[in-house]
């Protein structure tokens, strides 16, 4: 069954010319270090006003709509040409509320330990940037959660990239009734071969690991650590500068695993085949993906792509459960760049659920504003 199913998601991939994994880093914020700024600091604003439409009429999560705007005003200073300091405040205010969802302090060191290596305390380059599957890790978080707190290693070069990170959730104290939570992650992508002119191949892999427990907090409940796993083929064709500008075909596999067994699920194992295929055109990207999966749970991942309900209730101890999944999933999105530092941009997303024959869409807009004002020379000994 599940060879058959491999097959077909590539026959519907060919057929439909779509893509599966819609690349949304440039709306993330997070400014890439700069070079040639040596000594320079600025006052930086990054703002995003968004708005998400989810018609979600499945058992596995309910429909709902964000629309708001976060705003992240912050100093940035380049303490030579191998230290950046950030810090600032991140704010929250979603439409219709009064009161802002979220306002927390932000601080973030990144430092650039060799020409490929890079090193970041604080806050993370994170959210979309780790690259990883909507399966494993919900793009939406960068609305709903996008302050990553922890540390991170970051390697580039002509071959390999790779993004290592522990992002820490809640901190505890000797006595605490809440428990310890952190997530864990590496993500990885191997260029096997890897030429402008000609087809690029490369083996993505991808970690992610949750955690809730800790020694010393007095939570009553039990130690969970749950973990997630995807690997497989990337292969990509950059076709030039016209409408059509490349082609790519993945097929990835993908892993959960309760490391502890003790998430209260019925299964403590499961996996999933994902055939995706994408196109990139002068103005965005058009996707489609098909997701077979049994005994599937990502903690961090979207809630369609699951085996188990996050709403729907069956008895006093658990939730909707449904082994086998198998989804289709359509995605198009539309971006243009008004001057350097404003982009809008439009995305279109479809699912269906075929053994319940269930369809559901989402859709949503972005305006970003994310510029850098120089304020003056700084010199440090």
């Amino acid at each position: 069954m599940l060879r058959w199913s491999f097959l077909l998601g590539i026959i519907f991939s060919c057929l439909l010319s779509s893509v599966a994994q819609v690349d949304q880093i440039w709306r993330y914020s997070y400014p890439e270090f700069g070079a040639g700024m040596n000594n320079n600091l600025y006052f930086r604003i990054e703002n995003n006003n968004f708005v998400k439409n989810n018609e979600y009429f499945g058992d596995f999560t309910e429909g709902y709509t964000l629309m708001g705007y976060a705003l992240q005003p912050s100093l940035m200073y380049y303490a030579g040409s191998q230290l950046r300091i950030k810090a600032g405040l991140h704010l929250v205010k979603y439409s219709g509320m009064e009161e802002f969802t979220e306002v927390v302090p932000t601080f973030s060191i990144h430092t650039k330990l060799s020409d490929n290596l890079d090193l970041i305390m604080g806050g993370l380059r994170g959210d979309v940037h780790h690259r990883l599957l909507e399966p494993l890790f919900n793009p939406e978080n960068q609305y709903t959660r996008p302050i990553e707190n922890g540390f991170q290693f970051i390697y580039d070069n002509d071959r390999l990239w790779l993004d290592w990170w522990i992002d820490w959730e809640q901190f505890i104290v000797i006595g605490d009734t809440k428990p310890e939570k952190f997530t864990a992650g590496i993500s990885t992508e191997y260029n096997i071969r890897k030429d402008a002119t000609d087809w690029q191949v490369s083996i993505p892999g991808q970690l992610i690991a949750t955690h809730l427990g800790g020694q010393i907090s007095n939570f009553e409940e039990p130690m969970q650590s749950l973990a997630n796993m995807a690997t497989g083929v990337k292969i990509r064709k950059e076709i030039g500068t016209g409408f059509i500008q490349r082609i790519s075909l993945s097929t990835y596999g993908a892993w959960y695993m309760d490391l502890t067994e003790k998430s209260g699920l019925p299964f403590s194992k499961g996996q999933a085949l994902y055939p995706v295929a994408e196109i990139g055109y002068k103005y965005g990207l058009l996707m489609l993906g098909y997701w077979h999966a049994n005994n599937f749970v990502a903690p961090k991942g979207s809630h369609l792509f699951q085996s188990v309900s996050d709403y729907k209730v069956v008895n006093e101890t658990s939730y909707f459960y449904e082994p086998k999944r198998d989804l289709l999933n359509a995605k198009l999105s539309f971006s243009k760049d008004f001057l350097q530092k404003i982009k809008f941009s439009v995305m279109v997303e479809t699912y269906y659920d075929i053994p319940n024959a269930q369809f559901e869409y989402a859709y949503g807009m972005n305006l970003v504003f994310n510029p850098n004002f120089f304020l003056k020379k700084v010199h440090f000994d």
